[in-house]
């Protein structure tokens, strides 16, 4: 099983060396051949990978326009939004279901629909009701661990997260502001009791090493550093991490482990989704629309699993062989449009704790 682990990482490792998880700002076409053509979409995004500029050069060139693509920390898009800032974007795609919900809360969002969602290809459980977001990619939050010191059963359950810190395990939770938490958080209110949210976000605050800080990677940097024993992060971000080309990381790869927390009481794991969004003074609206067709067709669904190493949406595609070595797979009890009617108790939750 080591071995086989050790030989799909070195050959995703090949695969993605060089590729970085965030480019700089860019407001230019990927294809020179189109600096002639006028820029038709207008993309916003809080990340843009190697693969991410060769699926926009594709569309590029299947619909014959040109995409302005502009990279912007997802702290300075929300601020905007707060302060009813126009996005200048035809385009937006959120890392978390969460910002989703806040983007469409601050009435940044306008409604759409397109053809993948009523042919079958994307089902209802990833959709806003109203139309204002759909899951482009699904994933959950997952415990990495070191073996030598935190049990699989005690990382295989959301309760066990909780607890392993009173037995002095050295838990890293990433700020609510960069992370799913908030999702997870309201997910057990629907899912179990408004008593077991609180106490669990109360336990994960009050006990977290250092505190709530940093990212999802700040988190597995720690773990390395050999200052945290467990961590709570994106599945993503995990695999991004141990593939990054880093000898080092590939080799915590083989060393440390990774489970998807589930409920005792209900076995069920909560899934995120990274969304995808129409700005609510899109000005160009159709070719919006097709470019958020076009992420949802099955090939492009299984090269963005392949890039991000998240679940795709469609129900036809394909993901990344590397996200079935993880021992569990994802829950889908709950829908996006649950979790997004129990996000705003988690986020309560979560404020209410910070403000202690």
């Amino acid at each position: 099983m080591r071995l086989a682990f050790r030989l799909c990482c070195f050959l995703l490792v090949l695969a993605l060396l060089g590729c970085g998880d965030q480019g700089k700002d860019a407001a230019a076409s990927t294809s020179p051949a189109n600096n002639d053509i006028p820029v038709g979409l207008k993309l916003l995004t809080w990340r843009y990978l190697a693969q991410d500029a060769a699926l926009v050069k594709e569309f590029e060139q299947r619909f014959r326009t040109k995409v302005e693509v502009k990279v912007r920390p997802m702290r300075e898009i929300v601020a905007d939004a707060q302060a009813g800032r126009s996005l200048q974007a035809d385009v937006l795609i959120l890392p978390t279901l969460e910002d989703a919900v806040r983007m469409k809360g601050f009435n940044m969002l306008q409604p759409f629909f397109v053809d993948a969602f009523t042919n079958g290809d994307v089902g209802d459980n990833y959709l806003d009701r109203d139309g204002y977001y759909a899951g482009l990619t699904q994933w959950t939050m997952v415990a990495v661990y070191n073996p030598n010191a935190v049990t699989s059963e005690e990382a295989g359950t959301y309760r066990g997260l909780a607890e392993v810190p009173l037995r002095g395990i050295r838990l890293g939770v990433a700020h609510p502001d960069s992370s799913g938490l908030a999702a997870v958080i309201g997910a057990l209110h629907a899912n179990l009791n408004p008593d077991a949210a609180a106490l669990w976000t109360n336990s994960i605050y009050r006990l977290a090493a250092g505190g709530l800080q940093g990212s999802d990677y700040d988190q597995l940097d720690r773990m390395l550093a050999g200052e945290l024993d467990m961590a709570l992060v994106s599945m993503g971000a995990v695999a991004r991490w141990f593939l990054n080309g880093d000898p080092k990381h590939y080799e915590a790869g083989g060393a440390w482990r990774v489970r998807f927390p589930h409920t005792q009481a209900t076995n069920m794991n909560f899934i995120n989704m990274t969304c995808i969004t129409m700005p609510a003074n899109a000005p160009n609206r159709n070719m919006a629309a097709s470019f958020i067709n076009y992420m949802f067709s099955k090939e492009v669904q299984e090269q963005l699993s392949n890039a991000w190493f998240e679940f795709p949406t469609h129900a036809f595609a394909e993901a990344n062989e590397y996200l079935y070595g993880f021992p569990d797979r994802l829950g889908y009890k709950l829908s996006a449009e649950s979790l997004e009617q129990n996000i705003p108790i988690g986020w309560a939750l979560v404020n209410a704790q910070a403000e202690q």
